[in-house]
């Protein structure tokens, strides 16, 4: 019994995701939560998986996915354009994790450090294809939900395209993909040309 309430307490500490809240909004205009955000990506990984050219394992990514931001519960969520805040990120999100992955049995919480760190570095076909969703689908997000002109930080499709560059060294379709969501974007008025 020890062992499942340990689980129980990570159950609970997991709840906390969905408190911090992200920089894209939704379509009643909010903004959305990290939990939402890593069910999103989940679900897009499975849609998307036939555009990357590796032998993927979808058990892993959709894992990676729904993992991947728990690192924000303590650290919050860093917007992707904001240099200062990205420079000790990572560092921040790395403590954040233990602390909650720490509620889990030891073997579960290694296990599932193992995989937020493969993600964090991309050290897998599956962690690149998780990074390129995480990356590709607040594009859609952003695309979809935003009204008309809405672009109060000046960006540019140069500085979006260079954050989103990594995906072209592994799926030029999904790389297509990101240049027509910038240039539709670019049309809607939400990233200067």
């Amino acid at each position: 019994m020890e062992r499942l309430a340990k689980q129980v307490s990570f159950i609970g500490e997991i709840e906390k995701l969905k408190a911090v809240t992200r920089f894209n909004r939704t379509l009643d205009k909010r903004f959305e939560n990290s939990a939402e955000h890593s069910w999103q990506v989940a679900i897009v990984a499975t849609l998307l998986k036939e555009y990357y050219p590796s032998e993927l394992n979808l058990g892993k990514v959709i894992t990676m996915l729904l993992l991947h931001d728990l690192g924000e519960i303590y650290a919050g969520d860093t917007w992707v354009f904001d240099e200062t805040g990205k420079a000790s990120s990572q560092e921040r999100e790395l403590r954040s994790i233990k602390t909650s992955l720490g509620k889990l049995p030891q073997d579960q919480s290694k296990a599932f450090q193992a995989l937020w760190q493969e993600f964090e570095h991309g050290d897998s076909d599956e962690a690149r294809y998780a990074r390129a969703i995480d990356a590709i689908t607040p594009l859609i997000n952003h695309l979809v939900v935003s009204e008309n002109n809405y672009n109060p930080d000046n960006i540019t499709s140069e500085m979006v395209l260079q954050k989103k560059a990594f995906i072209q060294q592994d799926s030029e379709i999904l790389w297509q993909l990101v240049e027509s969501l910038v240039d539709a974007s670019v049309e809607k008025g939400l990233y200067l040309s």
